[in-house]
């Protein structure tokens, strides 16, 4: 989500601890991503599904799978 912050008006200090919370928010979002959250296109670009017939895969196979 993108918002403008109206600084008019305020003193350089302010503006700076305005960006600093800004950047303290950004990098606390980047660590609260947890780790196991796959992106499952990148997953199945390193893991392609193989199939020996046309049959629709079922979601345990897909994710169960070794």
């Amino acid at each position: 989500m993108i918002q403008n912050i109206n600084v008019e008006g305020l003193k350089p200090e302010q503006i700076k601890q305005i960006v600093a919370m800004v950047e303290a928010f950004k990098a606390k979002n980047k660590t609260n991503k947890t780790e196991t959250e796959i992106d499952m296109i990148e997953y199945l670009l390193d893991n392609p599904i193989h199939v020996d017939n046309l049959e629709f895969l079922t979601r345990e196979d897909i994710y169960d799978r070794k």
